[in-house]
């Protein structure tokens, strides 16, 4: 008989106790259903092809043959504890699929990653994660299927729970509950309520090539995955009319030149300490990048002063002087690990007043400093790398 336990009425060592029993039988090969924080998920131990044979058949308009020797064509999708396991058993090395896992997971997308062999990554049977030459994993955001996933003992498959169970997916609804989880031969069912987002993952593909595009918005739009995944540089110096703003060209114009999409992953800004706000950048500085073959910008520079959102909202901040980095870290006291000199030998002293000649020195010191940073953050690639634009297109049917 089906067993159907409410998670919000449980103690913290019975909560416990339930992950350590959902994983059980699990691994016992049962069918249990947990929440996710997109939408519920009926597991399934991807050990077992008989426990695979009968979650595959909640999903008949999913082309999928099981046996003894595996799955295909169209594998599940593996869901695993952390971050740090996807990374081990796919040999995730590419910068920018570092940082979409260090951003997005756990979270509510799944990754379809190329050009992973086709043997086991985690103890599954032959191809139960593979769909073509794409491994599909997910890192839920769920406090308790985490916990789960982590007990059990065997590599764990899940599937969105079908609508016979659930007509919406969010919530484990209707007052026939209980006979529809006795007829799917669920043994367990764990209830915690509406999910977060009650929308199914977004879906992203992780490039041979080391870059990234979005197969399907779910839960996060386009939008939202590439802002979160994007590397965001902030330049500052005093007023944010000479140093900085150079600085902000001069790394603009290093992406696009390491980057065959123009580094569309990384974005350089700038800021004063002392500034005020709206002021153009200095004519030198505009003629002293024109004399490294930086083209004028469309839209013309305007100084702003530093604030502590920006700090904060930054993922890296370099400084031209010691004071500003003292500056910068008062004004955001909590980001200071962030903070640190484009030149890590000393300060970059203002050429304002000074001529042209010092404003090109200066601009020549301030490159050198951001492709040795740069290069250190890594934030260039050791070779071009494509990073593919979104494509969206309708969303599929997983968890």
């Amino acid at each position: 008989m089906s067993e159907i336990v409410r998670l919000q009425s449980l103690t913290e060592k019975e909560r416990d106790a339930l992950a350590a029993r959902a994983a059980s039988l699990i691994q016992q090969g049962e069918l249990v259903i947990f929440p996710t924080e997109t939408v519920y998920g009926l597991a399934a131990s991807a050990a077992e092809p008989d426990t695979l044979g009968r979650l595959a058949a909640f999903a008949p308009g999913v082309k999928r043959t099981i046996s003894a020797k595996g799955v295909g064509p169209n594998g599940f999708t593996w869901h695993a504890p952390d971050a740090a396991s996807v990374i081990k058993a796919l040999r995730i090395k590419a910068p920018v699929h570092e940082r979409i896992m260090s951003k997005l997971m756990p979270g509510p997308v799944r990754l379809l990653v190329e050009g992973v062999a086709a043997k086991s990554v985690a103890g599954e049977i032959s191809g139960a994660f593979i769909a073509g030459d794409m491994v599909s994993v997910r890192v839920p955001d769920h406090g308790f299927a985490r916990e789960v996933l982590a007990r059990a003992k065997v590599p764990v498959a899940m599937d969105r729970v079908p609508s016979a169970i659930s007509a919406s997916g969010r919530l484990l609804d209707g007052a026939d509950l209980g006979l529809s989880l006795e007829a799917a031969g669920v043994a367990l069912c764990i209830d915690d309520g509406a999910t977060s987002y009650g929308r199914i993952s977004s879906a992203l593909r992780l490039t041979k090539a080391g870059g990234y595009r979005v197969e399907s918005e779910g839960a996060l739009t386009a939008r939202e995955i590439d802002n979160a995944v994007t590397t965001k540089v902030l330049f500052v110096c005093s007023g944010n009319t000479c140093r900085s703003p150079m600085a902000e060209r001069i790394a603009r114009d290093v992406l696009a030149r390491s980057f065959v999409d123009g580094g569309g992953l990384v974005r350089a800004e700038s800021a004063g300490t002392s500034a005020s706000d709206g002021e153009p950048a200095t004519p030198e500085g505009d003629e002293a990048l024109a004399g490294m073959g930086i083209g004028r910008e469309a839209a013309r520079h305007r100084s702003r002063g530093l604030t502590a959102e920006m700090i904060r909202s930054a993922d890296f901040v370099f400084t031209m002087t010691r004071a500003h980095r003292e500056a910068a870290v008062l004004i955001a006291p909590d980001a200071k690990d962030k903070v640190m000199l484009l030149d890590g030998s000393g300060d970059i002293p203002d050429p304002i007043g000074a001529g042209l000649d010092a404003y090109r020195k200066t601009a020549e010191r301030i490159r050198l400093g951001i492709l040795q940073r740069f290069t250190e953050q890594r934030l260039l690639p050791g070779e071009s790398v494509k990073v593919a634009k979104p494509r969206v297109r309708a969303a599929g049917e997983k968890s």
